[in-house]
């Protein structure tokens, strides 16, 4: 017969359903005592006067419990006439009080290792603190066999007899001791000898209770790692022929062959099933690195190896990332792509430098970086305080212009495989999903996870039979479709909305400037970026670039001028229209000044602007600052004669000869168009 009590949380329960029927008469269970219906004794348990005390809920696989020693008398009778007396739970409730969990156990199995660093199971850490815990409680109990035996209600009854009895009935964890009193004893003698090591079984002792040694996991895992990436079942068979003596395995890098006699054991070869190997070679610390062999590392990189979390900057132009691309979605007639060059802003998403090339070269790059700064110096703005670029065409520059502290303060160079670190990446994949998606057919991969970004390829069956339908576009068009995406793009709104509420990229761009931007120096960014030409100073005043003549800032730069030498190095960038503002000129590497160009006016008077009077006055001015100059100069001439010892006086100063013909002056005179006009048509 089925028994009603049931201990619970170290309290002895009744199951409700044997004292309960309900309202229609009908019992909850066939042995009920049907002594209170099932509302009412529910009514009673919800009342603040009842003594009776809910010990449990009815849950799925559990009774509802209330507590046996609240229930009356009278119940407690005809429970002991019809069911027994609950000694046997009472007993069992003595030894649940005293059970406590061993955390100490815990941390003893959890921490011990076997073999070389082998750890055990968690099954079998569990099961050890299990059975560490209530051999406590026994040890406990046999220590104070007086006070056990009274609660009992006995004296002269075997000890391990009733702690025998009371282990098998105690089942509220999983602990698997033995179930006789004689092992139960042994097990309990050897824990109090040698503590927790005492319960570990002798083949978690030492490595050669192993199956598999670590140099039969090291064979299998390299079999598993070769480059055909064989299957497990090749392996398996691999390792059979090992063992056969069919095969040798050596090691490439020493040469080494593996010795048989390490897989085998007393004389007999280590048989292993293909079940056994596949266990080894998924376990997690070997996955990790069977992965990194099997599947290369930029796989591993992206799925396996752990990845830092990153905040974005707070302030634009705090940090800008670069990354290059193929254009895949629209190629050239040819059938070769563009590649193009973007630079984001790390902070808004904005994109401000964007370069395109039939070929990725460097040029491409420094390309890319004149459209940023074309950009930035629109702007008013500074230096930008860092970039991320990736070593494939910048390493180059790493050593001058990308070197930090030479014009950025702070580089940041990434691994080219590592797209997950580059900012422009992920930016990137934005444009691309976004506005190129919009814009243009099959954008995506053929790959991809989600249907609406995978790619479809037709392919033409000619007799070349590698031929597909494509959208083809010159250079030109898909250099102008990606201009007019860039703007797009900008103008979208920022995606963190929350924060910049109806603000696009562009204006969250423009709104949160970093206020500690280095000044921009443009002498120093052009020598870097700029086109460069060697030319000459002419006439002490310019230098020729694309056959315009740009001036010097002063006469007085000449003097800056190595001996004998008026070549030098130009440096200009061109602007949006291809034209050029300002020429920077170098003389061994050091700078000599800014080049604007060439003051100009109309040689008519009459159809003078007012752009030829001030180019007039430029001009003129910069002439009457070199006879300045020479003026100042020549004053450190003077007149000298040569006094020869023992030889007669040789006057050499030179005769001054009265000048026939005054020196003509060129004079312009600024005249008033108007009175000159009026005067002519008086005269007519």
């Amino acid at each position: 017969m089925e028994t009603p009590y049931e201990y619970h949380d170290k309290k002895l329960g009744v199951k409700i359903k044997y004292l309960v029927y309900d309202r229609f008469e009908r019992c909850f269970h066939a042995d009920s005592l049907k002594l209170i219906s099932y509302n009412a004794l529910y009514k009673r348990l919800n009342s603040k006067k009842s003594t009776e005390t809910e010990l449990r809920r009815a849950s799925l696989g559990c009774d509802a419990l209330i507590l046996h020693s609240s229930i009356a008398q009278d119940w407690k009778d005809q429970l002991a006439v019809k069911f027994g007396k609950p000694n046997e739970e009472i007993k069992k409730s003595w030894f649940a009080q005293h059970y406590i969990a061993d955390r100490e156990a815990y941390n003893f199995y959890i921490d011990y290792q076997y073999g070389e660093n082998v750890k055990l199971d968690p099954a079998v850490i569990q099961k050890y603190v299990y059975q560490a815990s209530v051999l406590n409680t026994v040890l406990l109990m046999k220590n104070n066999r007086k006070q056990y035996l009274k609660a009992l209600g006995c004296t002269t009854v075997d000890i391990w007899e009733s702690l025998s009895r009371d282990v098998n009935a105690f089942r509220e964890v999983d602990h698997k001791l033995p179930t006789t009193k004689s092992s139960l004893r042994f097990k309990a003698n050897k824990y109090a000898k040698e503590g927790y090591a005492g319960i570990i079984s002798d083949k978690f002792g030492t490595q050669n209770a192993l199956k598999v040694t670590s140099k039969i996991e090291n064979l299998i895992l390299s079999l598993y790692c070769l480059p055909n990436k064989p299957y497990v079942e090749t392996v398996h068979e691999m390792y059979e022929e090992f063992l056969n003596g069919e095969i040798d395995v050596f090691d490439i890098k020493t040469g080494e062959l593996f010795n048989k006699n390490d897989f085998f054991k007393r004389g007999k070869p280590v048989e292993l099933t293909v079940a056994t190997v596949w266990n080894y070679i998924t376990a997690p610390h070997n996955d990790v690195i069977v992965k990194k062999a099997r599947n290369g590392a930029y796989d591993f990189n992206h799925k396996i190896r752990p990845h830092v979390t990153r905040t974005p900057p707070v302030y634009s132009m705090s940090k800008i990332s670069l990354d290059d691309r193929d254009i895949m979605h629209t190629k050239l007639h040819d059938g070769s792509k563009v590649m193009a060059y973007y630079a984001f802003d790390v902070m808004s998403g904005a994109m401000i430098g964007i370069a395109h090339s039939k070929s990725k070269n460097h040029e491409l790059y420094i390309d890319c970086l004149r459209s940023m700064f074309r950009f930035t110096t629109s702007k008013g703005l500074g230096v930008p305080m860092q970039m991320e670029v990736e070593q494939h065409l910048v390493s180059d520059y790493k050593d001058g212009l990308m070197k930090a502290g030479n014009l950025f303060p702070f580089v940041r160079w990434c691994n080219a495989t590592n797209s997950q670190e580059k900012g422009a990446e992920h930016l990137i994949g934005m444009k691309k999903y976004g506005v190129e998606k919009d814009n243009n057919q099959n954008v995506g991969r053929h790959y991809s996870r989600r249907d609406s970004n995978r790619t479809t390829i037709q392919k033409i069956f000619d007799e070349h039979n590698d031929t597909y339908k494509e959208a083809k576009a010159s250079f030109e068009q898909i250099v102008a479709n990606e201009l007019q995406e860039q703007i797009a793009y900008n103008n979208e709104l920022h995606s963190n909305q929350k924060k910049y509420k109806g603000q696009t990229r562009l204006q969250v761009f423009l709104n949160n400037i970093n206020p500690d931007l280095p000044k921009l120096d443009l002498a120093q960014l052009t020598r870097y970026i700029g086109n460069h030409r060697e030319t000459t100073i002419r006439r002490n005043q310019y230098v020729t670039i694309q056959y315009e003549k740009y001036q010097l800032s002063s006469p007085q730069i000449i003097r800056k001028l190595a001996p004998n030498n008026y070549e030098v190095d130009a440096y200009y960038l061109p602007n949006d229209k291809n034209e050029i503002e300002s020429v920077y000129i170098y003389q061994n590497g050091l700078f000599i000044c800014e080049c604007e160009p060439k003051p100009t006016f109309n040689t008519a008077n009459s159809e003078w602007t007012d752009n030829d009077k001030i180019g007039y006055e430029n001009a003129t001015k910069y002439i009457s600052q070199f006879d300045k100059m020479v003026k100042e100069d020549s004053q450190k001439l003077q007149k000298v004669s040569i006094i020869r010892n023992n030889k007669p006086i040789i006057d050499i100063t030179p005769e001054v000869v009265p000048k026939q013909f005054p020196e003509p002056e060129y004079k312009y005179e600024y005249v008033n168009t108007h009175t000159e006009r009026s005067r002519a048509i008086n005269d007519l």
